[in-house]
């Protein structure tokens, strides 16, 4: 746990964060595997778009060490440096004193990073073996944070715009990064290899990756909207047969994704899988794949519908992220939903495209069951808090809900595909997410839709009162403002009613009427009074 104070440094802007803006990574890495270290240097290059107090924040968490730093030039000058926490260091200099508007700073860096236990979900570099027993390393950081690894301004709202990863490793091992390869170098006195990768692209900081194993790589490319997609599998020798079939799922996908939601939006850094020693993780153009070549969530269907059982879920939910999460990225944590939610309802849109429209909303519909409604799926931003872990399946269920109330798929789609247009590359916060949705839907819901489905953690309750007069109709449990149409069915047809938290009558619902259900596409309850 944090100490008090250690969240606001870590995760919000400050006085020594703001006043520059990283553009460029460039890091090169040597992995002594037997021993579990790292050494390396990272070289940043940033813009300065504020006044310098004369210190900046770099982000090195314990028990890696921050052991040089230097501001390039033509002297090299050595800077002071000093750790002010367990997550972090104060560097100080005179930035611009060439008054260019940039600077390029360049840091050493050692030591042994925090290693994870339960990958993905604590973060961390997994130190695992193959079935060989040879080393097959991997990083998943997006919890705990890139500075897990190497020094970095590690903060979701300041992506570099381009990134160079040079890793050297042990002969017979590959290391595999982020974006297309650019050299590979062996070194015969050393007997090791120097993998290097160019990402071409803004990427967030948790999905700079490496993994480093016993690797046969697999070459193909998709022919897609914007022309020829390079794509890369990786997996461990000996599963070279089981990633084929496996990964013969990757093109009608992305043929899905691209058809619904727009473009692949990375084609200059390619598409890789990668065979990791963990579950999953999106890191951006080599998705981390440990889902053990089979259908479901390790072989379980997450809906309960069979749905669930007829597709790899790690193959469709991390690819997914590459438009909710890596082309449109929050810009705090505490906006996890913007990332969660709509990659989760790729899962339905993928289901859709290959299984048709009633296979998709039975698996939809039976993802409600894993909702726990247990805290409001946004967090408050600024305090490392993502809010309830409901902004995956929740969320999701708040775009199903959308969706059913526009009453027009076409215009969904085309929603969807004006967003990754619009946001592509595009760090945002939630209300410009809100704002969006809202233009697009007109005024079917009010504001607060937003505030009932993120921010409580309740469910609204349709309230279906009957009196000698008919029937009227109110949401409770619900926020201020809320409403939003339902659909009803009663006696078997279909009756569309616009709700709000003051009774209305329903003049379509007769007294007569045996029965009264509520749309399963819309995430609310039903109560009859």
């Amino acid at each position: 746990m944090a100490q008090a104070g250690e969240e606001s440094i870590s995760c919000a802007d400050n006085r020594e964060r703001s006043w520059w803006d990283v553009r460029e990574y460039r890091l090169t890495v040597n992995f002594d595997l037997d021993r579990r270290q790292l050494n390396g240097e990272v070289t940043i290059r940033a813009a300065v778009v504020g006044k310098s107090p004369g210190v900046l924040q770099i982000d090195l968490q314990e028990p890696m060490t921050l052991t040089g730093a230097t501001l390039a030039g033509a002297d090299r000058r050595p800077l002071s440096f000093s750790r002010i926490n367990g997550h972090s260091y104060h560097i100080k200099g005179d930035f611009d004193a060439a008054g260019t508007g940039s600077f390029t700073l360049q840091l050493s860096f050692s030591g042994q990073p925090a290693e994870a236990l339960r990958a993905p979900w604590d973060g961390g570099v997994v130190y695992a073996r193959d079935s060989a027993g040879r080393h097959w390393w991997a990083v998943a950081c997006q919890d705990i944070g890139a500075s897990v690894w190497f020094p970095c301004k590690d903060v979701p709202f300041d992506e570099p715009d381009s990134v160079t990863l040079s890793y050297t490793v042990p002969e017979y091992y590959t290391a595999v990064g982020n974006g297309m390869p650019d050299q590979q170098v062996f070194n015969e006195m050393e007997r090791t290899t120097t993998f290097t990768w160019k990402v071409r692209n803004p990427v967030n900081l948790y999905n700079i990756t490496f993994y480093i194993g016993d690797y046969a790589r697999m070459k193909s490319s998709y022919k897609g909207i914007k022309g020829r997609l390079p794509i890369t599998y990786y997996c461990l020798s000996g599963h070279e047969g089981r990633a084929r079939r496996q990964f013969r799922q990757v093109q009608p996908m992305l043929q899905c994704f691209e058809q619904k939601i727009g473009p692949y939006p990375f084609y200059a850094d390619g598409f890789k899988i990668v065979e990791a020693p963990y579950l999953g993780m999106e890191h951006q153009g080599a998705i981390a794949y440990g889902n053990r070549y089979g259908n479901g969530y390790l072989g379980k269907d997450r809906s309960g519908s069979g749905v669930g059982l007829l597709f790899d879920f790690i193959i469709v939910h991390e690819s997914g992220h590459e438009w909710f999460g890596n082309s449109i990225t929050a810009s705090d944590v505490a906006y996890s939903w913007i990332q969660e939610g709509f990659t989760s309802y790729t899962e339905t849109i993928l289901a859709e495209c290959l299984f048709g429209k009633e296979q998709a909303y039975s698996y939809q519909r039976g993802k409600r069951a894993i909702i726990l409604n247990d805290l409001p799926p946004e967090g408050t931003p600024g305090q490392c808090d993502g809010g309830s872990g409901d902004h995956y399946d929740k969320s999701a269920f708040m775009i199903h809900t959308l969706r059913t109330i526009m009453r027009d798929d076409e215009r969904f789609y085309a929603m969807l595909r004006q967003m990754t247009d619009t946001f592509r590359h595009r760090i945002v916060d939630g209300k410009t997410i809100e704002r969006f949705l809202l233009d697009w839907t007109g005024n079917v819901i009010s504001p607060a839709f937003f505030d009932q489905y993120l921010r409580t953690a309740a469910i609204p309750v349709l309230c279906l009162e009957k009196s000698a007069a008919g029937y009227a109709v109110y949401w409770d449990n619900a926020v201020p403002g809320f409403r939003m149409p339902v659909l009803l069915y009663a006696d078997g047809r279909e009756v569309w009613v616009t709700v709000s938290t003051e009774p209305v009558p329903v003049r379509e619902l007769h007294l007569d009427t045996e029965w009264i259900r509520l749309s399963e596409d819309i995430l609310a309850d039903i109560k009859f009074l």
